[in-house]
């Protein structure tokens, strides 16, 4: 099963996202192969975020506080983010931020494609490079996939979350600060200031173990 993620709307204090599932109608899917590595990613349209699989990672990941979930409400977890440096032959290098997930294949989503300006071409089987006019020759293979959509709402936070979808959802790339604040710390030659500890007031010590807790 090929899944793609979606940002959904969710909890305040999690962030959730909604994973493709399989359908049963037949269609042809696209992949591109990296170069360096071999690898096919499937090539999804529709997919917001770049997903890649835990299953390729040699290092022991945790979950994060992420949620994906399939069509038929299963969950598909989600373990942090790795950065992807990508070669399809267009003579320029492509770094990217994949979601790690549990999920069985590599994903390109629309955020990869708008932010590299590559068009799919799928007739042809291709991807091509708006820029300089390349083209990479993909595989099509022909799969189970089918009806995907972003979880929606009318409530006012699914509007906030569509209105401001960049905050909740995992950059490609980290970018620059767009603020021109500049923070600066004043040091002093010396060891560093210190106070000798003090006992809390009788009720504080209560209320601190109860958020230890």
């Amino acid at each position: 099963m090929h899944s793609a993620l979606y940002v959904a709307a969710g909890k305040r204090r999690r962030q959730s996202l909604v994973a493709a599932s399989n359908c049963n109608n037949s269609i042809s899917r696209h992949y591109v192969a990296d170069r360096l590595t071999k690898i096919s990613f499937f090539v999804d349209t529709r997919a917001d975020l770049c997903i890649y699989p835990l299953s390729r990672l040699r290092e022991i990941r945790t979950q994060t506080s992420y949620e994906s979930f399939a069509a038929n409400d299963t969950t598909v977890h989600t373990y942090g983010c790795i950065t992807l440096r990508l070669d399809f032959g267009l003579r320029r290098e492509l770094s990217w931020r994949f979601v790690v997930a549990y999920v069985t294949g590599p994903i390109i989503g629309s955020d990869f494609l708008y932010f590299y300006n590559l068009l799919v071409d799928i007739r042809h089987r291709r991807l091509i490079d708006n820029i300089t006019n390349l083209t990479v020759n993909g595989a099509s293979v022909e799969t189970y996939g089918g009806h995907i959509k972003v979880l929606a709402g009318s409530s006012r936070y699914h509007k906030l979350l569509k209105d401001f979808s960049d905050v909740i959802r995992p950059a490609g790339i980290l970018l620059e600060p767009r603020h021109c604040t500049f923070h600066h710390n004043r040091t002093m030659p010396g060891p560093p200031v210190t106070s000798r500890p003090r006992r809390l007031a009788s009720d504080r010590p209560r209320i601190a173990k109860s958020e230890f807790r």
